[in-house]
């Protein structure tokens, strides 16, 4: 009586394991259908939506700071992306927080964040050029706005060289130092040129200077994610 008692219960038991499995790969196919991503983690799930260059979801999927701000800034959103990048310690935040304040337009914020970034890393090459180019971007919309009158002076807004969110016509549209006109999004176009698409690749942006320059195409520098 007592054996036969012990094999029910095993019974039982082995009946109760399958079914717990079968419930599990249940849940499991259930969570697969209706969330592709479901065996991805937050970053990984960023990185398929960066890929496929939905910058502005990406940004939103991530939980890495940095990622995040890549993301940001593939999307142009740089002053989202430079207030991201201040959450980065080290080097690497100062250098891509700068990157962001330059593309934005806020030179003097780019500049000592590159001061920042040599601090931590001195002789750092593409630190020292995008701080020259900053300084020299914001040397020249000085000696413009001394020379030009307000209307011409306002084209060199920062803000509206940078964004046109209403997508229409404007008629204080950026200049180039030549004095020639360039539209928003060309500008902003040739700008996004200068980012790389992952974000295992290390952000270098850097400003022509002059606007209507074509940018040449610099070499990739990768760097470890930490």
């Amino acid at each position: 009586m007592k054996a036969h008692s012990t094999i029910r219960r095993s019974k039982r038991a082995r009946w109760c394991t399958v079914a717990g499995l079968a419930a599990f790969a249940l849940i499991l196919s259930i969570g697969t259908a209706f969330c592709p991503h479901f065996w991805l983690t937050a970053d990984q799930w960023g990185d398929v939506l960066l890929r496929r260059k939905a910058f502005a979801e990406a940004a939103k999927a991530y939980v890495d700071p940095w990622r995040i701000g890549v993301a940001q800034y593939r999307n142009g959103d740089f002053e989202a992306a430079a207030k991201t990048f201040a959450r980065v310690p080290g080097a690497a935040g100062a250098f891509d927080e700068g990157n962001a304040w330059l593309m934005h337009g806020q030179y003097d914020r780019a500049i000592a964040n590159y001061e920042r970034a040599l601090g931590f890393r001195p002789d750092w090459k593409e630190a020292e050029e995008n701080r020259s180019l900053a300084v020299a971007r914001k040397e020249n919309l000085d000696s413009a706005g001394k020379d030009r009158d307000q209307e011409q002076t306002e084209a060199y807004t920062p803000d509206k060289m940078v964004f046109d969110q209403k997508g229409g016509e404007n008629r204080e549209r950026p200049m180039d130092l030549n004095g020639g006109r360039m539209s928003d999004e060309a500008m902003r176009a040739a700008w996004l040129r200068r980012v790389q698409t992952t974000p295992g690749d290390f952000l270098r942006a850097k400003f022509s200077y002059q606007a209507a320059h074509p940018l040449q195409k610099d070499a990739e520098r990768r760097e470890e994610t930490k």
